[in-house]
């Protein structure tokens, strides 16, 4: 049976950086207690943060209120934006226009989307460690740590250009947030005002052999305006907001839409770090106060109860949403890895009303030795492996999807391909995974991504952003855009792929 708590692991899940000090990476264990300083969780790996606030025009999830047997399974397909065959023939004969790509390839940075006035949705990339490779197979390629925006231009003609993009600034914008990647991005939605897209934190490299900085600011970019700001904090009139308990990187943030006592909706964002043991830091963002234009910033330490997780960096999460009204029912986390080595494959679920925890019982089938199949891929687990840097996204107000990451081996860090459906049970404690796509260890093609972690994958809104004919026959279907990643070591990819996952009943 696949393990369900901890796998010992040593090496450091990034190798990019050969200046990092000898502090082992985050992991899983139970055992020792909260580091104390920003310095400890200085080590070379980092997890992507992925958060997008769903679209309006999204595909519906499912109101099936049945238990985990009786769900609908799900199935899925990779399609590759840059392979001239995925296109229809053009009506002059001539090839289809590809997609611009991110240059240079880069991993470890954020995406986020959000619905547009046109009935489509906007998609952005922002910072990240790009990759510049060498002239020989002798130098290692050139990596360096960015801070540029990117955006993802939609379809409209097979001449027409499209794809990502690169977003130039007004040049009335005084301030850009800085370098860094192991950061995380949330987006609060407008509700009649501009949408804010909140950065929090991450690790600046800096220069070679210093070990750089783990950062602790608020940055705020306004998708309306397209210029960032640094909100002001509520608490201390005059300054700059900054992550309460100080500098953070491979953390998570996520939006959350919960009720107040009185009724009243309230969009906040939720930010889940090392430090968080029996509590999570909330975030609300305010502009009544608004003398000289400034956003006003608020922390809140929220007190949780149950069993949370331990202490634990490059996990990942995401909200699993009400499908009627829009209210998040509660958070999602996966994985990850603790100070001594250790990762992890462990599900929590937080309900963010009664801010309880509870660690979910997902114990899987037993594995099946597939390695000889035709299609090359290797061990069929009944759940994932204990990994980090993985991807994790809503998939309906039942179940997320977990993408990729990074597990240990043999050979050292192995990145991964699986793509997993987990559908969640809270009131039973229970978690059943569903594997859609195996780890593929073998005969890599263009077919589907390769092994990766530190990329990121948005849900999307297919309508005004790919070409028609990719989505109009299956718009109950649910989109996601894969973005960047590495496989340790090795690559960092600038390949465009878009995920469809379709149920039984859809």
């Amino acid at each position: 049976m696949a393990p369900s708590n901890t796998v010992r692991w040593s090496p450091p899940l990034w190798g990019g950086i050969s200046s990092t000090p000898s502090v082992s990476p985050l992991a899983t264990c139970r055992s020792h207690s909260t580091p104390s300083s920003a310095s400890t969780l200085l080590a070379s790996a980092f997890v992507p943060a992925t958060v997008s606030s769903s679209p309006n025009n999204a595909a519906k999830p499912s109101s099936d209120n049945s238990p985990l047997h009786a769900r609908k399974p799900h199935s899925a397909e990779w399609i590759n934006l840059l392979s001239p065959d995925t296109y229809s023939p053009s009506s002059s004969g001539s090839p289809p226009s590809l997609p611009g790509k991110i240059v240079p390839p880069r991993s470890g940075g954020v995406a986020f989307s959000m619905s547009n006035d046109g009935g489509g949705c906007n998609l952005f990339y922002f910072a990240g460690y790009a990759e510049i490779a060498s002239g020989g197979a002798s130098t290692p390629p050139e990596r360096f740590v960015v801070n540029d925006l990117w955006q993802f231009a939609p379809y409209q003609d097979d001449s027409s250009p499209w794809g990502w993009r690169e977003v130039k600034h007004p040049s009335t914008q005084n301030f850009i947030p800085g370098p860094r990647l192991a950061t995380a991005l949330a987006v609060l939605p407008s509700k009649g005002k501009d949408t804010l897209a909140v950065l929090l934190g991450g690790w600046d490299p800096q220069i070679p052999g210093t070990g750089g900085v783990i950062l602790e600011d608020v940055s705020v970019l306004n998708v309306e305006t397209m210029e960032w700001s640094e909100p002001i904090s509520m608490e201390e009139k005059g300054r700059e907001a900054t992550i309460p308990g100080g500098p953070t990187s491979r953390h998570v943030a996520l939006p959350i839409r919960i009720c107040d006592v009185e009724g009243a909706e309230k969009d906040l964002i939720l930010l889940h770090n090392h430090r968080c043991q029996n509590f999570v830091q909330l975030l609300s963002m305010d502009s009544s106060e608004n003398s000289e234009n400034n956003l006003y910033a608020k922390w809140t330490l929220q007190s949780t109860k149950g069993e949370c997780p331990s202490s634990r960096g490059l996990h990942c999460a995401a909200q699993i949403v009400s499908s009627t009204s829009n209210i998040t029912k509660g958070v999602v986390i996966f994985g990850g890895a603790a100070k001594d080595g250790n990762m992890s494959n462990e599900v929590f679920f937080l309900d963010v009303h009664s801010w309880t925890w509870t660690k979910l019982d997902c114990a899987g089938k037993r594995d099946i030795d597939d390695s000889n199949n035709k299609n090359g891929e290797g061990i069929v687990r009944g759940m994932p492996s204990p990994r980090a840097g993985a991807c994790l996204c809503p998939l309906d107000e039942y179940s997320v999807l977990l993408f990729g990451g990074a597990e240990p081996s043999e050979e050292g860090l192995r990145g991964l391909n699986d793509l997993w459906v987990l559908q969640v049970d809270v009131e039973n404690g229970k978690g059943r995974w569903e594997c859609l796509i195996p780890s593929e260890t073998r005969n890599q093609s263009d077919s589907r991504p390769s092994g990766r972690n530190a990329a990121t994958l948005t849900r999307i809104d297919p309508k005004g952003l790919l070409p028609k004919y990719l989505w109009e026959k299956t718009l109950g279907d649910s989109f996601y855009i894969l973005q960047g990643g590495w496989y340790p070591f090795l690559h960092t990819y600038d390949d465009v792929f878009v995920l469809r996952v379709s149920s039984s009943s859809s």
